[in-house]
């Protein structure tokens, strides 16, 4: 029954679209492209720690790794981070072998030295204010590599529809005065299309300042993300009439 209502569903788009082509090549008509941009600043931030243990046998490193994790999870939670918002990302355990010519083995051959385990963590973060302080506390509770910290903006996704209705409505202006400029009217819709568009930074990230002491004694990394330029862009098709 899915797999009927899948291929109907395809079968409507692919009717809708051929319909749409049909009458731009039967009618006059007019495309016209409308966009929106606005500004955004991220009020979140996504951390990504990880935390690596590097022992003589795979046991002994999975082993430690994961306590180590552990008291990292813990830790953020006492923050007053989420347990929803911390993420496994990956793990994997790896042999060490040794470049070092002078513990090589029979033939030149590398020697392993002992086993790497890493777990990977994702731990958005609701608060710029805290992000940074928790970078520090989380190298403190066991993380020992930061990959990176991605900024997020709340209600991304509905900032850009209320832009496309912005944009939507640019592209009827925009039409109109084509039309009306060659005494003519703007007829029915015949097609509309969006483009997605990632956002883009306009702005110069600014260097992030030392780490500094607030008033209780706590030390916290100032993290100061640029803002970014969300757009949407739409194109519609009118049939025109007199």
């Amino acid at each position: 029954m899915a797999r009927l209502s899948l291929a109907a569903l395809a079968s409507i788009v692919f009717l809708a679209s051929a319909s749409a082509e049909t009458l731009k090549d039967t009618l006059p008509h007019i495309s016209v492209t409308g966009e929106a941009s606005e500004d955004e600043f991220p009020d979140k931030a996504t951390l990504f720690l990880d935390v690596v243990t590097e022992r003589p046998t795979a046991v002994e490193a999975v082993s430690e790794n994961a306590q180590k994790t552990q008291a990292l999870l813990d830790d953020l939670v006492r923050q007053g981070v989420q347990t929803e918002n911390i993420r496994a990302a990956g793990s994997t355990l790896v042999s060490v072998t040794s470049d070092d010519s002078a513990v090589r083995g029979a033939h030149g051959r590398r020697v392993s030295r002992g086993f790497r385990a890493r777990n990977e963590l994702s731990v958005l973060v609701n608060s710029l204010d805290k992000a940074g302080a928790l970078i520090l506390r989380a190298i403190d509770a066991g993380s020992n590599e930061v990959r990176g910290v991605e900024f997020v903006v709340s209600d991304e996704r509905a900032r850009l529809e209320r832009l496309r209705i912005v944009a939507l409505k640019n592209a009827e202006q925009r039409a109109r005065s084509y039309v009306e400029a060659l005494g003519s009217k703007l007829g029915r819709i015949i097609e509309i299309d969006h483009e997605e568009m990632a956002p883009s930074d306009e702005i110069k990230r600014e260097s992030t300042p030392a780490a500094t002491a607030s008033a209780n004694g706590a030390i916290n990394l100032p993290l100061r993300p640029a803002a970014r330029r969300l757009t949407a862009k739409v194109s519609v098709t009118w049939a025109l009439s007199r």
